[in-house]
Order: C-alpha cells, then sequence, then structure tokens
C-alpha cells in the first residue's frame, strides 16, 4: 500500500496579499480564518469586512470570495461535506438513524450559506501554529502517523470553531430500541464487552462460509446453547442477533463483487446464499448499503459521484431545504446541539 497519500477530507493554505479571491463556489465546507489585516467579503453576503480573530464558515455551494483591505493573511480550510457529516452521524448514533437522516438534519441545523464566526485575537494566536502544521501536512504526502496527525489538528480547529457556529433548534427524539434492534446496517451497538467464546465460534462458522442456509437452532447447537441464549450472548458480543450478523457478512460480500467482477446481480445473490427471486438480497442490501444492488453497480454508495466527494451529502441538502423552502445548499455540518438529548 502506498504510503504517499495526501489528506483528502481537508486541504489547508495560507495565502497573503493584496490579490482578490474572486468569488467562486465549491462542493464542499470552506473556514476561511483571518490572521492578519481585514479583508472584505464578496458573493452570496452582503460585503463587510472582517479583521483579525474572525472567520468565515462557508457552506457548499455557496458563492464566496473576499479582497484584502490592504495586505492580509488569511488561512483558508476546505473540508469535505461527507466528512463532517460523517462525524455529525457517529457523535449521535441515538438520535440520527442513517447517513441521508443525518444530512438532512444538518441542512436544518445549518441553514446559512454564510456565518461570520469571532474567534478572538487570543484563540487565533493558539490556532496559529496548529493552523501553520496542518497547511504543510495537507501539502505533501503522508505516511500513517502523518495522516492521524492531521487529524488531530484537523480536530483541534473545529474544537475551536464548533463553540461559535450558530444552529437552529431541533428537537430530535432518541431512536425506539426497536430502531435499534432492526439495524442491520453500521455502526452496530457495540457494547464493548470482551467475546465470548460461544459468539466467537457461532461468528467463525458463518465467516467461514456464508453461503449456508443457517439456521438459529442449527447455530446454537453448534454453540451448545438455546436459541434465546445464544441470541442473548451474541448480541452482547457483536451488537446484532446471529441472523442479523449472517446478513451484513452476505451484504457485505454482495458489495465486494458488485464492485470487482462483472458477474450478473442474480448470480451474485446466489453465489452469497440468497435466492434472487425471493427479494431478500435486494431488502438486505438496500436496507444495508442505502441503495439497490443495480444502483450500487452503476453509482456506488449513496454519498458517491463522478464529480468528486460532498456531491451526495449536498443532494440530501438540497431535497431538505426545498421541502422548508429554504435556498438549495445551505448546509453546514460542524456540531450538533438539539433540543432534545438522551
Amino acid at each position: 500500500m502506498s504510503t504517499g497519500s495526501r489528506l483528502r477530507v481537508a486541504v489547508a493554505r495560507t495565502d497573503t496579499g493584496r490579490r482578490e479571491v474572486p468569488p467562486a463556489a465549491y462542493d464542499h465546507v470552506r473556514l476561511v480564518v483571518i490572521r492578519d489585516g481585514s479583508t472584505i467579503l464578496q458573493g452570496e453576503c452582503d460585503a463587510r469586512p472582517i479583521t483579525v480573530g474572525d472567520a468565515a464558515l462557508v457552506a457548499p455551494r455557496v458563492v464566496f470570495g473576499h479582497t484584502p483591505e490592504g495586505v492580509a493573511t488569511a488561512t483558508t480550510l476546505m473540508l469535505d461535506t461527507d466528512y463532517l457529516i460523517e462525524h455529525l452521524f457517529w457523535q449521535h448514533l441515538d438520535l440520527i438513524p442513517d447517513r441521508d437522516a443525518a444530512r438532512d438534519l444538518a441542512a436544518k441545523l445549518y441553514p446559512e450559506p454564510l456565518q461570520v464566526l469571532h474567534l478572538g485575537e487570543a484563540e487565533l494566536a493558539r490556532l496559529g501554529p496548529i493552523l501553520d502544521e496542518l497547511v504543510s501536512r495537507t501539502e505533501t504526502g503522508q505516511d500513517a502517523a502523518g495522516y492521524f496527525r492531521a487529524q488531530a489538528l484537523l480536530f483541534s480547529v473545529l474544537e475551536a470553531v464548533a463553540p461559535h457556529v450558530r444552529q437552529v433548534p431541533v428537537a430530535v427524539l432518541p431512536l425506539t430500541s426497536r430502531q435499534r434492534a432492526a439495524r442491520i446496517a453500521a455502526p452496530r451497538w457495540q457494547r464493548f464487552r470482551p467475546v465470548r467464546r460461544e459468539a466467537a465460534r457461532v461468528a467463525a462458522l458463518m465467516h467461514d462460509d456464508i453461503t449456508q442456509p443457517w439456521r438459529l437452532d442449527h447455530l446454537a447447537a453448534h454453540a451448545c446453547l438455546s436459541k434465546s441464549q445464544l441470541t442473548r450472548v451474541f448480541r452482547e458480543s457483536f451488537g446484532v442477533t446471529p441472523l442479523v450478523y449472517l446478513s451484513m457478512l452476505r451484504v457485505q460480500e454482495m458489495a465486494r463483487l458488485i464492485r470487482e467482477t462483472d458477474l450478473l446481480i442474480a448470480v451474485i445473490t446466489e453465489r452469497v446464499g440468497w435466492c434472487y427471486h425471493s427479494g431478500c438480497a435486494t431488502r438486505a442490501f438496500r436496507r444495508y448499503m442505502g441503495v439497490t444492488p443495480i444502483h450500487y453497480r452503476h453509482y456506488g454508495p449513496p454519498s458517491a459521484s463522478q464529480a468528486g466527494p460532498g456531491v451526495g451529502a449536498h443532494h440530501g441538502v438540497k431535497s431538505a431545504n426545498e421541502s422548508a423552502k429554504q435556498p438549495v445548499g445551505r448546509g453546514i455540518a460542524v456540531e450538533l446541539s438539539t433540543g432534545q438529548m438522551p
């Protein structure tokens, strides 16, 4: 594996000078931190100055630029939209059923196309070395250690910015126990407990041959447990029941075969242990991957796009904004705070 990859979820650069940054729209979130001097905002906002210690947080697909007043220094962070929404999802698993819901919620929480954040000069002085190192690390190839160091730097910046981001209060109820139990898609509801030997034995059986028509009573017999005991032990170890776990394995193998081979979907379905005509494979695949097997073959995962990362997130934001009669593409996902928390 190559160790020279770049951190594609975020790119940072620092510019000093008098040159105008012409208004343009990008399919990612931009954070422009003013480190010296002042600049006049342009684009889909009122022309106004921001100065040292201020930052402009710009949503995807928003036309934005700025013109320095004399000489100014600004560090611009370009943040992949899907990356931010992924963290929104993981941060609040008890509230958000899937990543599509996270996109919709981000659009409701952060409808403003642009926010000016007043970080303050003291905070800017603390962030200065962090921003400088982040610029350096995202300009060059990275090994594993460099990648995680860049992530740590980025998290430090987001931690400093998040308290200043305005949001619209949204009351969101926690997921019910039934919704949690029914979830097949990752992430599973891990309890971070040791895996019981009986559960590990059953998991190994299913890994060794996912095509077998495994039944709960057969698996329980291998584990020398009753069906109810196995279900409890397995869920405590892996977060899902044995048969849901088997479905996950089959869907993952289906996705691999769709990506790596030209086999017909019907052939792939039979190869992983499902009957094509029953419809079980399509239902499970859609539930786990978010799209049907045919859609996955043609277009990839729901957030994938030939236009680049973040486009899928924008489509989710667009539909949510249209339903709310708001301008298209105005969603910033940095932090979630809801009216009701578990």
